[in-house]
């Protein structure tokens, strides 16, 4: 894939990889991993390669074999695999709990499962369907012959249906998919059943929420069970362990990580993923990232999402959409585009930007209370004319002119259909 887009470095299979944006090998010398290329990504999705500083220094290196790291990490990694073991054995041996095995399908749970067999535990393997997984996954966990489970699936129906009816966009601010499609589908699907070992892929080094867990853990969302706990067996391991180690033990695992993918979970809509996670989307998966990228757009509009995040609609859908306002104040651009599609005239459209409630309202995180709903912003001009310079929030605005949320509603109405440029 990198040869199609303009890479003349000679990739060789079996030597480097790609993390975090950059291209990387193993001095065969050092035994120290060398930055070789660094893959840029614009808002445009397009690719550039520029040659890394490591690599410029010393044009006569070479490289080392995976085979060869294998046989240079074996220490550690059998010390990785006793404990690993040691630990499963020590809570999954001979213990009157039902042991449960979660698999996303990605290297650190496949990794954990076998494991688990290997100390000799018995359990059953569930794969929780998200309706985000690609085809690859799916395919993959049925070859398996992992259990699928998708109780939230049934309550809430599929991942476009959901944000559909909440009318949200899941940011890195603000989301719930992973609580309903994962987290709590375990939970649901397992409730009601006592006295249950879950198995789980976490590592330590993995984020700063998870560096402080301990072998044994308990998940605070699960609330009141009777006598659920787990136990995180590969968490001291690294990122190249746990490849390392799946080379070395031939273990399978998903056809997505050798797409480019450093995780194997949704497909185009996490809002976690970075530009070369999208440009992979791009590539990989064209249909389903203009599906979503429609989704960005229709959803940018209905909720006239200029006024909340200061950016146009090619901003929001392919730089900013995943969480944050863009920029502090509107461009000029920001403010004819939204003319353009609320109908709003351009002269008084800039007074829709950047107001906060004058009664000294706050948000759940203590900060002045940003006035977004664009109702509110016309309702406050039209009560007390276009040119006025404090604002007041729905909640205060419905005070003062002492109406119900349904005789609000019902005056908004009345402006929209009477044609009013406010509204």
């Amino acid at each position: 894939m990198w040869k199609d887009f303009g890479l003349t470095y000679d990739i060789q299979e079996g030597y480097f990889w790609f993390e975090n944006g950059i291209i990387k090998g193993i001095d065969s010398v050092t035994g120290n991993i060398k930055n070789i290329y660094k893959v840029t990504i614009d808002d445009d999705l397009n690719i550039s390669f520029k040659e890394h500083a490591d690599n410029k220094r010393n044009k006569n290196k070479t490289f080392e074999n995976w085979n060869d790291t294998i046989i240079r990490y074996k220490e550690r990694l059998d010390k990785l695999e006793y404990n690993s073991i040691k630990l499963l054995k020590q809570y999954g041996l001979n213990t009157d709990k039902t042991i449960i095995d979660t698999n996303s399908t990605g290297k650190d749970s496949e990794v954990k499962t076998y494991l688990a067999k290997k100390a000799g535990l018995s359990f059953k393997t569930y794969f929780n369907v998200t309706t985000m997984d690609p085809a690859e996954t799916i395919i993959y966990a049925k070859q398996k012959g992992y259990i699928f489970t998708y109780p939230n699936v049934k309550k809430f129906g599929g991942f476009y249906q959901w944000i559909k009816k909440e009318n949200l966009i899941p940011t890195r601010l603000n989301r719930g998919c992973c609580t309903i499609y994962k987290e709590g589908a375990t939970k649901d699907f397992f409730n009601g059943q006592s006295n249950l070992l879950f198995l789980f892929g976490m590592r330590n080094s993995e984020s700063s929420a998870r560096s402080g867990y301990t072998d044994v853990w308990y998940n605070d969302k699960w609330g009141v069970q009777d006598n659920w706990t787990s136990i995180l067996p590969i968490r001291e391991w690294e990122d190249i362990d746990i490849w390392l180690y799946t080379f070395r033990e031939r273990l399978d695992f998903n056809i997505k990580y050798k797409m480019g993918y450093p995780r194997v979970g949704c497909q185009t809509c996490c809002p976690n993923a970075t530009k070369p996670i999208w440009f992979l989307d791009k590539y990989w998966y064209n249909k389903s990232f203009n599906r979503w990228r429609k989704i960005l757009e229709e959803d940018f509009i209905k909720n006239n999402k200029w006024i909340i995040m200061n950016c146009t609609i090619y901003e929001y859908v392919n730089i900013c959409w995943c969480g944050g306002i863009y920029r502090k104040e509107p461009t000029q651009e920001v403010v004819e585009e939204f003319s353009k599609y609320s109908g709003i005239d351009i002269e008084i459209a800039s007074g829709y930007f950047n107001k906060y409630c004058c009664n000294g309202c706050i948000n759940k995180l203590r900060e002045p209370l940003k006035i977004k709903d664009k109702d509110v912003l016309g309702m406050n001009m039209k009560m007390y004319g276009r040119n006025i310079q404090k604002f007041k929030c729905k909640r205060c605005l419905m005070s003062d002119l002492e109406l119900t949320k349904e005789q609000f509603q019902t005056k908004v109405n009345e402006f929209k259909d009477g044609k009013c440029a406010l509204f």
